[in-house]
């Protein structure tokens, strides 16, 4: 586990990687790279297998969908109802409190709460962006060799980002969500010129959302042993992201550890999947 006080180390490592031909933006690199987190004393944390996606900002720019360009509209009814969908799992937080989710209560084929978030927005989105350590000065510590233009980023999506000697020059330079390549995730313009057709949600922040939703059901004496996700579409300022999910099955490992297996299925209000994920999640046995 990690605590308040522990500093870590992230180990990267690339592992494989294949071209494809995607409708989107033709030949698109698939490339699978290894991180491996240590704490200050040596201790592997977590071990993480991510797929990164290249391809062409032109074929991206010519093939954006100008039908999504609008965001969409919510009526104040629509908005209370969501506020009153969103308190359902707040009050599931409330319920458990600091207590244990028991092991023994898991029932096979259960639906887990639902979980919604948004509508999203270049404010939500800009928020979670500011949330991430990496933003933050003296929070990480960094390369000063990286040439963005040289790993493939094209010009007006390189800069500068989270370069700490032009840091000191001009910071504005380094924020990424301003300049380099994070702006898409903010600036209509910008999401249009790499294939997006408006501001859109980050991988990081998805990925929370994902392992927030299991950790948050599994409460505080809980914990994820493991999580596989696939991300299918971007969550799109104005859009609502509704996280559900199922108890699939319970068991106890090899380490005599007592465990869950469940799912989540991450979508808009339209229906469109963002992300299925499946996760192990230990839980305390009840005392005999």
């Amino acid at each position: 586990r990690m605590v308040a006080g522990d500093r870590i180390l992230n180990e990267r490592i690339p592992f494989d990687y294949t071209v494809k031909d995607t409708k989107f933006a033709g030949p698109t690199c698939f490339q699978r790279g290894d991180n491996f987190y240590y704490n200050q004393q040596g201790d592997l944390i977590a071990k993480q297998r991510s797929t990164s996606i290249r391809y062409s900002q032109e074929a991206g720019k010519d093939n954006v969908p100008t039908e999504g360009f609008d965001d969409p509209v919510w009526t104040d009814d629509q908005l209370e109802e969501l506020e009153a969908r969103k308190m359902q799992w707040i009050q599931m937080l409330h319920d458990l409190g600091h207590d244990r989710r028991w092991w023994d209560d898991a029932t096979v084929g259960a639906a887990l709460p639902e979980r919604v978030v948004g509508p999203h927005s270049i404010v939500s989105f800009a928020t979670e962006w500011r949330s991430y350590i990496f933003t933050q000065w003296g929070g990480t510590h960094r390369r000063t060799d990286l040439d963005m233009e040289a790993l493939g980023f094209v010009k007006e999506m390189a800069g500068h980002e989270n370069d700490p000697v032009m840091e000191a020059i001009n910071p504005e330079f380094t924020d990424g969500a301003y300049v380099g390549p994070s702006r898409g995730h903010l600036f209509p313009r910008w999401a249009r010129f790499i294939g997006m057709p408006r501001g859109y949600g980050y991988g990081a922040s998805m990925g929370a959302w994902i392992t927030d939703y299991f950790a948050g059901w599994a409460g505080e004496w809980g914990m994820i042993r493991h999580s596989a996700c696939n991300y299918r579409s971007p969550a799109l300022t104005g859009d609502i992201t509704i996280t559900t999910g199922t108890i699939l099955d319970k068991f106890v490992d090899e380490d005599g550890r007592h465990m869950v297996q469940v799912d989540c299925r991450m979508a808009n209000q339209a229906g469109a999947v963002l992300a299925t994920a499946k996760a192990e999640i230990e839980l305390p046995k009840r005392p005999a």
